[in-house]
C-alpha cells in the first residue's frame, strides 16, 4: 500500500508557519528540560509543579487561591501540590489572620533547605542548556515572561 507524500512544511520565512514553528520548539524544550528536571527533583520528593509552587511561597506568604492563579491550575490541583509540600514539612497552612475563612501558606525552615537543594538540582539540569545561549538567555527569558503575561489576558 502506498501513501500520498506529505506536503512539505512551509518555509521558515512564511509568517503563517511561525506559530507552528514556535509551538513545536517550545514543546521540544519543555519536554526535554521538564522531563529531566522532574526525574532529578524526585530525589528531593518533588516534581516540577511542587518545586515551582515552593519557589513561589519562598518569596512571600500566599494563599492557595493565589497560588492556583499564579500556576494557572485548578484549585483541586493546588490542593494536591500543597498536600505533598505539607507532607514533606516544607510549608504550613494556617488561618489567615486577616480572614479566618482563608488559608495562608508559609515556608518552613526545612522547606527553605529543601528548596535550596532543589534549586541546585534544577540548575544542574537546566543550566548547561541555557549556557549555550550565552548573553541571549536574558532577552529570551524576558520575551517568554512577556508572552506568559499576555496569555493571562487571552481567553
Amino acid at each position: 500500500m502506498s501513501f500520498p507524500e506529505a506536503a512539505p512544511l512551509p518555509a521558515a520565512t512564511d509568517l503563517h508557519a511561525q506559530p507552528l514553528r514556535f509551538l513545536t520548539a517550545y514543546w521540544g524544550v519543555w519536554q526535554g528540560l521538564s522531563g529531566r528536571a522532574n526525574d532529578r527533583l524526585g530525589a528531593h520528593g518533588l516534581d516540577l509543579r511542587s518545586f515551582i509552587a515552593l519557589s513561589y511561597v519562598q518569596g512571600q506568604p500566599t494563599s492557595p487561591g493565589e497560588l492556583a492563579r499564579v500556576l494557572d491550575v485548578p484549585k483541586y490541583e493546588v490542593t494536591r501540590i500543597l498536600d505533598r509540600l505539607t507532607a514533606l514539612g516544607a510549608i504550613t497552612r494556617d488561618s489567615d489572620p486577616a480572614n479566618a475563612r482563608s488559608r495562608r501558606l508559609d515556608v518552613t525552615p526545612s522547606g527553605r533547605a529543601l528548596w535550596h537543594a532543589a534549586v541546585q538540582t534544577v540548575t544542574a539540569v537546566v543550566g548547561p542548556a541555557l549556557a549555550t545561549l550565552g548573553p541571549r538567555v536574558d532577552p529570551l527569558t524576558a520575551d517568554l515572561e512577556h508572552l506568559a503575561a499576555l496569555t493571562e489576558d487571552t481567553p
